[in-house]
């Protein structure tokens, strides 16, 4: 995991000392020095979570991503800790690390589910926490694509891209491309078109119990087609895929005091006012 290594040493350290055990991931374990690994299970990073009661995952809100995917058969419940920059998934800041801790040994937590959307095309499954992502290549000016709910056609969109997100990704490439921001808990999915030809264009929310359909029309159109960032390898017969929401979710661990509103505030400065300071 892409992780800066002062916080995981701290982190090792106090668990240690509170008597936890800890399992810590191959990838990490030669990169961090004066850690003293015989107090420390070493393992892959699928049997640490295979053998966790909580996974501690610790960077932006791409490692949340990643560590989505990790306990994605397993259930775990995933704590975050920030040490990126905005960072929506992981709330709890490196200076909140003991208290976050204590809280954590003391089981004064609760989890939060948030679902995942799964995308499928001519026998492929693909799944995302935030957003699938349809984009055109580099050399291509623009792709046309038919978005389907249910049985009814929702606009042929001509645009740079479209994107189709859960409430958790409102907050992330959505918002970029000024979309709606959605509160975690709504069941509800979010269609927004990435810079679009007509202007009157725009995003569009919508409940979650129908599955949507996004064809590209003509069928030969180059057209990229992502989860969460990474790309997925579709056949070259036109992109047909169907989104939809899964049976299964990702818990997030929430820590007393913390809502999410507080979350907004603090990440996107609502209400700053520097007379404030004074």
């Amino acid at each position: 995991m892409a992780v800066r290594h002062k916080p995981v040493h701290n982190i090792v350290n106090y668990l240690q000392q509170k008597g936890a055990s800890v399992l810590l991931p191959d990838t990490l374990a030669g990169v961090i020095d004066n850690l003293n690994l015989k107090q420390v299970q070493i393992a892959s990073e699928t049997e640490c979570v295979k053998r966790c009661d909580v996974v501690i995952a610790i960077g932006g809100d791409g490692t949340m991503l990643r560590s989505a995917k990790l306990v994605h058969d397993a259930a775990k419940p995933i704590l975050g800790i920030n040490s990126g920059r905005l960072g929506f998934l992981a709330d709890t800041q490196i200076h909140e690390i003991s208290e976050a801790l204590d809280q954590l040994l003391h089981g004064k937590w609760e989890t939060v589910n948030r679902f995942l959307l799964e995308a499928k095309s001519r026998g492929k499954s693909f799944y995302a926490l935030n957003e699938f992502l349809f984009s055109k290549h580099a050399d291509v000016s623009m792709i046309t694509l038919e978005v389907y709910y249910g049985e009814y056609l929702i606009n042929k969109y001509w645009a740079d891209g479209l994107i189709v997100a859960t409430p958790t990704g409102s907050t992330a490439y959505n918002l970029s491309a000024g979309g709606p921001i959605i509160f975690p808990d709504t069941n509800v999915i979010v269609v927004t078109p990435v810079c679009p030809h007509a202007l009157t264009t725009r995003s569009l929310v919508l409940p979650a119990e129908k599955k949507l359909r996004v064809k590209s029309v003509p069928d030969n159109q180059r057209i990229l087609f992502s989860n969460d960032g990474s790309i997925c390898q579709l056949d070259d017969n036109g992109l047909d895929v169907e989104i939809g929401k899964t049976d299964f979710h990702v818990n997030l661990i929430k820590l007393p005091g913390r809502n999410y509103f507080e979350t907004l505030r603090t990440k996107l400065m609502w209400g700053l006012d520097q007379r404030d300071r004074s």
